[in-house]
């Protein structure tokens, strides 16, 4: 059955998440950036009338520079352009006068300010009387006339000078304390840019965990279909991941169907032809040995020892699959034993040594002294036949196969109380087998790529009974391989 997400939840397909995720992330910045502008933005304006008196009375101090230049042009020019200039300029500093005695705060400053209009009020009076006298008399002087005012210039200079001097000792200080007010500010914008940086870096963190999550759980879902294992995937989100999923998980319950379907076909068969392949052998052995008939001719021999060697292999292909038929329903059952393992394995080594001979293969076995271990002795020796016919099988004329067993203390997790194990290596120096193929080498009816690179080929069950049989008995298989220079089998057996 396919599984559904809960309908109580809001279906967000992943472009929204992403989505809504970033501009989460861009609002939560832009305010962390507009809470650290405003952080800044009281230093640079300050409502203190220390901070704007004084730019003012400097600003009024140049443009009655500029009055008077302006004024001396005038006199010396009669530029009509210079005149309007001067008015506009002279409402300028009257403007500008006003809005300082707006601002300050102190009664002794107004006083001043009071006596610095009236003094330029008496400057605008002189400077109009010259204007009119120039006016009649073009050859009058009023440029002497006016540097001979230099009293009256510097009684409206006075009290720009006052006012300056009235609000310094006050800037100073507030000036002090404007380096700390910049120092605390600048200490909680970092504060502040740092914690954003903080929350949007685990809101992030969050937002991809969210996305990945799902994915990897699928991906660990895919990696045990791939071992044989048909499980389902829970779904943890509401979107096109969970739909992958469910997807995913009706495809490997179809799996697992057809895969029990296939081992019970196989189980079926297998025992259907036990009893046909008995009786072929009994009939191969009574031709043989028949002893009421007339002698078989040398091809009539050959062709039943064809047969007869034809239905051995049938026998074994029949038999690996009953055992596992047996492993996949947990009913392979197991007689453990105090056993000496070099024993068991001695007439395995003495049958492949008489097989590898045709070939000019040498087989070899080196062994150190050690206990006996609890062991199934059949399916230890079904493990270590198969290991030895398929070195056998990929190992070319006047290559070598080596058997190496020795004692471990330490067996990376597979020790039995601190005893250690025992390492059987199988090598050889056969074709290889591809890095792409190793994870999977021990997976029911899987084969190498590089089968085809010899002549037999087998039913891919001896390496996964291999597996099954290792694990039964607390121990492990692995192997190493290097394409055209060999393959090692290890398998670990705890003490």
């Amino acid at each position: 059955m396919s599984q559904k997400p809960p309908i109580s939840q809001l279906r967000l397909p992943l472009f929204t998440k992403l989505v809504v995720g970033f501009i989460v992330i861009i609002l939560f910045m832009v305010l962390a950036g507009v809470v650290v502008v405003l952080q800044l933005k009281t230093l640079f304006s300050s409502d203190q009338s220390e901070f704007r008196v004084i730019p003012m009375a400097q600003q009024i101090e140049h443009l009655f520079d500029s009055e008077r230049e302006l004024a001396i042009k005038y006199f010396q020019t009669h530029d009509p352009y210079s005149e309007q200039t001067l008015v506009l300029v002279t409402a300028q500093f009257n403007a500008e006068v006003d809005s300082l005695r707006a601002a300050v705060d102190k009664e002794d400053v107004r006083v001043m300010i009071d006596r610095l209009r009236w003094h330029h009020q008496r400057f605008e009076e002189f400077l109009d009387q010259q204007s009119r006298t120039v006016k009649d008399n073009p050859r009058y002087d009023a440029v002497s006339a006016m540097k001979n005012q230099q009293a009256l210039m510097d009684s409206i200079r006075s009290p720009l000078r006052f006012v300056k001097e009235a609000y310094i000792p006050t800037l100073s200080k507030s000036l002090k304390k404007l380096n700390q007010r910049t120092s605390d500010a600048m200490t909680t914008a970092n504060f502040i840019l740092l914690l954003a940086l903080a929350v949007g870096t685990v809101f992030a963190f969050l937002l991809a965990r969210n996305f990945t999550r799902p994915i990897q759980s699928l991906k660990a879902g895919t990696q045990k279909v791939a071992e044989g294992h048909y499980e389902t995937v829970p779904i943890t989100s509401n979107d096109e991941i969970a739909d992958l999923t469910i997807a995913f998980n009706v495809m490997s319950e179809r799996l697992r169907q057809l895969d029990e379907m296939r081992m019970q076909m196989m189980s079926e068969i297998s025992h259907e032809m036990r009893t046909p392949l008995q009786v072929i052998k009994a009939g191969c052995y009574t031709i043989i040995h028949a002893k009421d008939g007339p002698p078989l001719t040398q091809r009539q021999r050959e062709a039943v020892g064809m047969i007869h060697q034809s239905t051995n292999r049938i026998n074994q292909f029949v038999n690996s699959f009953l055992d596992v038929a047996k492993m996949e329903a947990g009913l392979m059952k197991f007689n453990f034993e105090e056993s000496d393992l070099v024993e068991v394995l001695s007439p395995l080594v003495q049958e492949a040594q008489l097989i590898a001979q045709n070939r000019q293969i040498k087989v070899e076995i080196k062994t150190q002294d050690i206990p006996k271990l609890r062991l199934d002795r059949e399916r230890i020796s079904q493990v270590f036949s198969n290991l030895l016919s398929n070195a056998l099988k990929y190992t070319p004329d006047n290559g070598s196969i080596m058997i190496c067993i020795e004692r471990l203390l330490d067996c990376d997790g597979i020790s039995h109380h601190g005893k250690g194990c025992v390492k059987v290596d199988v090598q050889d120096t056969g074709v290889g087998i591809p890095e792409d193929d190793l994870q999977k080498l021990f997976n029911k009816f899987y084969q190498a790529k590089n089968v085809p690179l010899v002549n037999e080929k087998g039913s891919g069950l001896g390496l996964a009974l291999v597996k099954h049989v290792a694990e039964a008995h607390g121990g492990r298989v692995s192997v190493e391989s290097t394409v055209g220079a060999g393959s090692t089998f290890t398998v670990l057996i705890p003490i």
